[in-house]
């Protein structure tokens, strides 16, 4: 049946289109990071009490943030929020842990000093005995269950005689002030290790966090003590810009979700209840236009941060180039230290974090390792539908506190690694540079001879055809196409990864490019690049792909995703530029890196749309800033494809490697 695209959606409406996902997800707010999973025993745990429907008020509830510092004040245990519901059993530190036990633990708590003179709440687990100790710290507002000595992670270490510190980042748990995501973080740090450093028990430290709390590990990198002597960061991005857009099309299900689920103002939060769909009231907050409004309309609540992050839509804005932001790009040049950096190749923070380890000075590479696994922003291996049994052998937790441990106690130098997991051939594979060099490119051509399954199920050559032609679809920005996964979905949590995909060609506005399977195993190591030529009617729109990879009984799964605008075609970190309606015009769409062998007897099958919603914003077809678009139009797309500049996939192929 074909889709009406005269239909008219209402994105103010909610959640239209998801209802008939039967996919579930649980509540997850906060830190994802492995060690967040066995911070309490599960007989800990506080209950949730479900939130009353609750209206919009006339007038937004409560205060906006302030301008000017509030009064401090202490966060009462009560409202310390409850702790993600994924932890289940309490783990044996015998067997994860190489160091045997070499005493008990004390434990304590201070209000240390931070930026403006606000106390915060520091959590310290040092070793039995006299000092002084390496200690190993972290900085976070994922704080769970209250005060006291409930962290299990920092018992083991302090057992183990590696003190652990965690620190409550300001106006969460028990620390005064008033919390604005990742403003205060570098003056609140600096001032936590110059306390460190003058602590007599104090010997050495290593820092360590991920996510939001790896943030504030990097953003202090320029001015830490001597006493530093080792860092272990994962899941962050170095560039706040990248991990906020790609062609100007803001990443929704990351930045919006986030900022609902964390923001200390005053919201009305959108339930999120067992058994239905993460993301109903959501994605009617991710819809609404001009979205710029979103947050008082939808939240009943002005959140400034967030309405920065979504007008500041070029790389080279002032934004993006002070401040915060500045000093986290010129992080990482400025670690001088060994450090473990790890990322995920389906999370969201894969290629900021990438850049974390790409900006390094030369003389810490020598001392450092990067470790690439194939998991999701929670550490879970994916895809699902293959053996990854060796996705498993890398366990963070394990090898975080061995890290230190060789460092801070053994006092070993350590030496350059890269690793990478290499998808569907389950292996890890051991490499001497990064990013990966490829010795060889695969180049398949999109075709306008159709499979016979469909009218817009298309041939995908190796050969390009000699007379070139068009393809064309309509897309409706009022109808957007839903990602049924990505490797940049967060809050939508049941999409994470590679899933299964619709049959091809499964919506008019969805063209599929199918190749025949493969002769023999092939490697596709980088980033994927699709070529397009096209032209549309209207000022500015999206193009998008999706790369999957096709068994035998026709099952699809998606490998890569991505998407441009013809506002920012050709140059993701320039300006935008201008385009006049009815010119042809290439626009090249780049994913993020990937390491995946597919296996011979497969097909590779290569979806064009012009929307992949959640994951990005939906494109409006109106030039300017996505976020102040207040109207929408249809758009007819037309994709050129054969002879001389027709339109083609580029595959970075890699054929020599080491593999451990």
């Amino acid at each position: 049946m074909k889709k009406d695209i005269t239909k008219v959606f209402n994105p103010n409406c909610l959640y239209q289109r998801m209802k008939s996902i039967k996919n579930a997800a649980l509540t997850v707010v906060g830190s994802v990071f492995m060690v967040a999973m066995i911070q309490l025993p599960a007989t800990a745990q506080p209950q949730v009490q479900p939130r009353a429907q609750i209206q919009p008020p006339a007038q937004p509830r409560g205060q906006a943030r302030p301008q000017t510092q509030p009064q401090p004040q202490p966060r009462p245990d009560s409202v310390a929020r409850a702790r993600p519901t994924f932890s289940r059993a309490m783990p044996d530190y015998t067997k994860i842990f190489n160091a045997t036990i070499v005493g008990g633990y004390t434990y304590s708590e201070q209000m240390v000093e931070g930026g403006d003179g606000f106390k915060l709440l520091t959590r310290i687990y040092l070793p039995e005995g006299e000092g002084p100790w390496p200690v190993v710290v972290t900085r976070t507002p994922y704080v769970y269950g209250g005060r006291g000595d409930n962290l299990l992670l920092g018992r083991e270490y302090a057992k183990r005689g590696i003190g652990y510190i965690q620190q409550d980042c300001r106006g969460k748990g028990g620390s005064e002030g008033f919390y604005s995501p990742n403003i205060y973080e570098r003056e609140d740090g600096i001032a936590l290790y110059e306390w460190l450093d003058a602590q007599e028990w104090c010997g050495s430290i290593g820092i360590f966090g991920s996510s939001y709390t790896a943030l504030t590990g990097w953003i202090v990198a320029d001015s830490l003590p001597a006493k530093v002597k080792a860092m272990y960061l994962s899941h962050y991005g170095v560039d706040r810009h990248v991990s906020c857009f790609r062609a100007g099309l803001f990443r929704q299900d990351i930045m919006s979700g986030w900022a609902i689920d964390n923001a200390e103002e005053d919201i009305i939060r959108p339930e999120r209840k067992p058994g239905q769909p993460v993301g109903e009231n959501y994605y009617d907050f991710y819809l609404y236009r001009p979205h710029v409004e979103a947050d008082v309309n939808i939240l009943g609540q002005k959140l400034g941060y967030y309405r920065d992050w979504i007008t500041h839509t070029d790389y080279n804005d002032p934004y993006w180039n002070q401040g915060v932001w500045s000093d986290l790009k010129k992080a990482s040049a400025a670690v001088d230290v060994p450090i473990t950096i790890v990322a995920g190749q389906f999370d969201h923070h894969e290629e900021g974090t990438l850049l974390g380890y790409e900006r390094l000075a030369p003389a810490v590479k020598e001392r450092s390792r990067l470790i690439l696994g194939a998991w999701n922003h929670s550490f879970q291996p994916t895809p699902t539908h293959i053996p990854h049994e060796h996705a498993r052998d890398f366990n963070t937790t394990a090898d975080q506190f061995d890290w230190f441990h060789r460092i801070l106690i053994q006092n070993i130098v350590p030496e350059p690694e890269i690793r990478v997991y290499d998808i569907e051939a389950d292996r890890w594979i051991q490499l001497e540079e990064w990013p990966i060099d490829p010795d060889a490119e695969k180049v398949y051509y999109l075709t306008s001879a159709t499979t016979g399954e469909k009218d817009n199920v298309f041939t995908l050559s190796d050969r390009a055809e000699s007379k070139g032609t068009k393809v064309s679809y309509v897309y409706d920005p009022d109808d957007p196409v839903y990602a049924t996964a990505g490797e940049t979905i967060f809050t939508t949590q049941a999409r994470r990864g590679s899933h299964p995909q619709p049959e091809a060609g499964y919506r008019d506005d969805v063209l599929s490019f199918v190749s025949a399977p493969l002769q023999g195993d092939m490697t596709i190591a980088g980033a994927v690049k699709v070529v397009l030529t096209v032209s549309t009617d209207v000022d500015d729109t999206a193009f998008a792909f999706t790369l999957s990879e096709v068994t035998p009984d026709g099952k699809a799964y998606n490998m890569r995703n991505s998407i441009t605008t013809l506002g920012y075609r050709n140059d993701l970190l320039g300006d935008r530029q201008k385009y006049k309606p009815g010119k042809k015009v290439r626009a090249e769409i780049v994913a993020l890196p990937i390491v995946w062998t597919v296996k011979a007897g497969n097909c590779l099958r290569l979806d064009i749309q012009s929307s992949l919603f959640p994951e990005y914003a939906v494109h409006s077809n109106y030039a300017g800033v996505w976020a102040e678009q207040s109207s929408t139009r249809k758009a007819c797309q037309n994709i050129f494809v054969g002879g001389k500049k027709g339109s083609y996939v580029s595959l970075p192929i890699w054929q020599k490697h080491v593999i451990n």
